[in-house]
């Protein structure tokens, strides 16, 4: 596990990427990467723009391609996930991208389009020595002190204890104006 740290205005930010054969510092790269290219889509867009169509497809491609939102999902439900089917665990990966990527959306736009400056690169003890390549890919963030998979799992599972699975993901997709 990598965590890379950066700051956008008043946000601070830490992904926890999935090693896929890479040495240190690519993942960096490759994360600053896509950063680089989605911060100024979305800074650029017109607000009326990305309400009546969404994220523009260059941005979604590029979040697309380094998050791992099907690992996001199933950690976000914890212990539930495997009590779905495939095709509804396919329903909560779907519904639960859409609306990460939403909330991706907003924060860039509420940070005014900052420079990112990454930080720092750290690794994981177990991971330290291990030289691999290849690509790495998001599972979490840690958004101002919140871990964004242990709030949502806390949330989720509130949901799923007063109603069901089904009902949750009800809620995941209502949260998408275009699902």
């Amino acid at each position: 596990m990598k965590i890379f740290k950066f700051g956008l205005g008043i946000w601070t930010f830490v992904f926890l990427l999935l090693p896929s054969f890479l040495s240190a510092g690519d993942a960096t790269k490759q994360l600053s990467t896509t950063i680089d290219g989605f911060v100024p889509i979305i800074s650029n867009t017109p607000r009326e723009e990305l309400q009546a169509n969404g994220m523009p497809e260059s941005a979604r491609k590029l979040v697309l391609a380094r998050f791992d939102f099907s690992e996001m999902t199933k950690r976000s439900l914890g212990q539930h996930w495997k009590s779905l089917n495939r095709g509804e665990q396919k329903q909560f990966v779907d519904a639960f991208t859409q609306w990460q990527l939403i909330s991706f959306g907003r924060i860039v736009r509420s940070s005014g389009g900052h420079e990112v400056q990454f930080n720092r690169e750290l690794q994981d003890g177990k991971d330290a020595s291990v030289e691999t390549k290849g690509q790495w890919k998001v599972y979490n963030m840690v958004i101002d002190h919140v871990d964004i998979v242990k709030n949502v799992n806390a949330q989720f599972d509130r949901v799923i204890a007063k109603s069901s699975l089904q009902e949750l993901l009800q809620k995941v997709k209502d949260q998408n104006p275009r699902s």
